[in-house]
């Protein structure tokens, strides 16, 4: 290894390193968790590594082959240091963010080893939030108003807490240094958001943490975990996940580090992704330009919102437990990324980071009592019969070696991830696992086993286009207000840029967009585009409502079994006719019954398969309009009956998720509904 020094003090290794012409190497991981578990198993599965040591390590780190625990406490930076030297490692990768903004990076750079961790300075985006907050002001990236507040400030935050609630406003108080996790308080009235001030200025309940609070506004939204790799100038976005904060089912209880998570969250469409991605590389840019060059994981938690996403934080480094499903799904060599990255040359060391398919999700057992006082040192049965169950790794986070067995030594004990080619086999994999592990005593084992509800009972994102008002679809509207139906209006479209359905969308708050048509476009051409604007929304089901074109085969078959129509007739019956010409129709040819039709659509004009008709009596004394007006009363409850029979409808489970979205399960919901209106938020 060549060296040299980059302006930010980092050690970076020269391109003339060539893998043909050396030996696998060694390496150190630096943590002792399940996130730690999880990266020491996915380097230790690089071929370009021959050893893989762990400072601590715990008790499943101590049992993998060619891996070795070293008793060097993750918070001994010149011990780590001098690890790393006698151990000849080619590369240290920090895992928890204390050792970090404390400076291991910049210890081990001195010594010319290659960290993948940010600097000291860099990694202050995660010990202050008073510092990011400014820092996010500085660059406008996007993120909630705020102000913050140093200790001796405690009257005038008091005051900035009460103003803000005046105005409508509630917010969130935040103790700025590192809490464990457990720094921010949601408050849900201005007495108990003064008392969190109070809490944190005078009380001093997070110590050293709270001598500076950031008091921001809440926001309303899914909140996604996205990470990326950074080498300093570039960042390549990871899968996003999302994690389980509540110890209880039904999003209940105190907040933990994390019960469990899945990954790739469905939440975040390629749409919002693309500006994640932006606001991600944006980030790592700005911080190079104020002399904080970024090496390692950027972990930005977003919130995503009506406005877009917004930035909650950053943390530099891994979550946890979101390793132990986004490793689980990194196809490329974590050990080649993570050199690309220490020694600033991602691109050219893993051109692209490869992902695989499918889904995986963790359920976290802890200790009963977690994350209050709880008991340690419980004895674990059945790891090896979990680790045999197909698509399932145990990864282990407060565990430990004694009497020849594994015992517990801290609240969150293990982390069982399964993987599958959908959320529900990963799932299944997870829990099949944890069902073979018991505590002693068993009742000592805690987990939930609701792990991925989001994920299972992902509302049916709906796309919605047309080119007149669109008056049948406001019973879907309404339904999906109601909690009658677990679906999402994600988009309306119309090719016409007047169209009352566009106005109709954007009265319920939905994404509005016109695609206009030039004269002479080719069919295929123009639904190209809309597939885009459907496709970037993360639709699932395409409503075809007063849409005054015909699709082309091209759209039929990127749509099919996954677009329905509605027809004003009983289909055959006028199949092609359009408006009043239809009930025109009907009364000219003595049809004694009329009604509305709704389709998938195919090649053929309206005459794909039939999934619903309601039907209405024609009477003598009937015109071209009364029957219009009757047909029109029935086409919003077809269009209703039509979206739960889909095949999407079904394979979410959703009929089952309004009893699983109760009151009495989530609480909290009916907090959230009643801040937002014309939103269903799950």
């Amino acid at each position: 290894f060549n060296f040299r020094e980059r302006e930010s003090g980092r050690a970076v290794v020269s391109a003339r390193l060539i893998w043909g012409a050396m030996a696998a190497v060694d390496v150190l991981v630096v943590g002792g968790g399940g996130r730690e578990h999880a990266i020491a198993c996915k380097l230790r599965d690089s071929p370009k590594v021959k050893h893989v040591f762990c400072a601590p390590g715990n008790g499943g780190t101590a049992a993998e082959p060619d891996m070795t625990n070293v008793p060097t406490s993750d918070s001994d930076v010149p011990g780590l240091v001098a690890l790393a030297k006698e151990k000849k490692v080619a590369l240290v990768f920090v895992g928890p963010e204390a050792p970090l903004c404390a400076g291991v990076a910049d210890a081990l750079a001195k010594e010319q080893i290659p960290c993948f961790g940010p600097s000291k300075a860099a990694a202050e985006l995660e010990s202050s939030k008073a510092f990011s907050k400014d820092f996010f002001a500085r660059h406008n990236l996007p993120t909630a108003a705020f102000r913050n507040f140093k200790k001796d400030q405690f009257e005038a935050a008091c005051e900035y807490v009460k103003a803000e609630y005046a105005a409508g406003r509630e917010v969130v108080v935040k103790a700025s240094g590192l809490a464990a996790g457990k720094g921010v308080l949601m408050p849900e009235s201005v007495d108990e958001a003064l008392e969190a001030t109070k809490s944190i200025m005078v009380d001093a309940a997070f110590g050293s943490a709270g001598d500076e609070v950031v008091i921001e506004q809440l926001l309303i939204g899914e909140e996604c975990s996205c990470m990326a790799f950074s080498d300093g100038e570039f960042a390549s976005m990871m899968v996003p996940a999302q994690d389980h904060k509540r110890a209880d089912d039904g999003d209940k209880g105190p907040n933990t580090g994390g019960m469990g998570a899945y990954a790739p969250a469905p939440c975040l469409t390629p749409r919002l992704r693309r500006e994640v991605e932006a606001v991600l590389q944006r980030t790592v840019e700005a911080l190079a330009k104020e002399g904080r060059k970024y090496i390692g994981v950027l972990y930005g938690g977003f919130m995503l919102t009506r406005d877009g996403p917004l930035l909650l934080e950053y943390n530099c480094r891994f979550g946890d437990p979101e390793t132990q499903v986004i490793l689980p799904l990194l196809d490329s060599d974590l050990f080649e990324v993570a050199l690309g990255c220490a020694t600033g040359n991602l691109k050219k060391r893993v051109p692209e980071v490869k992902w695989k398919q499918g889904a995986a999700a963790t359920i976290v057992c802890a200790a009963k009592g977690y994350p209050g006082s709880y008991p340690k040192g419980l004895p674990i049965a059945g790891l090896e019969t979990a680790a045999g169950v197909a698509g399932t790794k145990v990864y282990h986070a407060g565990t430990k070696r004694a009497d020849g067995g594994i015992v517990s030594s801290g609240g969150r004990v293990l982390a069982v991830t399964g993987q599958g080619q959908d959320f529900q086999e990963a799932l299944d994999a997870a829990y099949k696992g944890v069902e073979s592990i018991k505590f002693d005593p068993k009742e000592s084992m805690h987990f939930r086993r609701d792990i991925g509800h989001r994920a299972l009972y992902r509302p049916l994102r709906i796309g919605l286009i047309g080119s007149t008002r669109g008056s049948s679809s406001q019973m879907t509207f309404d339904a999906i207000k109601r909690g009658e139906l677990n679906a999402q209006i994600a988009v309306v479209i119309s090719n016409k840029g007047d169209a009352g359905i566009l106005e109709r969308g954007r009265t319920e708050g939905v994404k509005s967009v016109h695609v206009p048509c030039k004269k002479g476009t080719p069919r295929a051409e123009y639904d190209a585009q809309v597939t885009k604007v459907l496709k970037d929304e993360g639709v699932d089901l395409v409503m075809l409502c007063g849409f005054m074109r015909i699709v082309s085969p091209e759209f039929c078959k990127d749509w099919a079994a996954s677009c329905i129509n509605i027809h004003p007739s009983l289909l055959p019956k006028h199949a092609g006719g359009m408006d009043l010409e239809v009930h025109k129709a009907v009364i000219e040819a003595k049809e004694t019954e009329s009604g509305c039709t709704v389709h998938l659509v195919t090649e053929e004009v309206d005459g794909g398969p039939i999934v619903v008709q309601r039907k209405v009596t024609v009477e003598p004394s009937d015109t071209p309009e009364s029957l219009k007006a009757k047909v029109q009363a029935e086409e919003g409850p077809a269009f209703i009956e039509a979206i739960k029979a889909s095949k999407h409808y079904r394979e979410r489970k959703a009929e089952a998720a309004a009893a699983f979205f109760s009151a009495e399960n989530f609480p909290s919901m009916q907090l959230c509904s009643r801040r937002i209106t014309g939103c269903t938020i799950v």
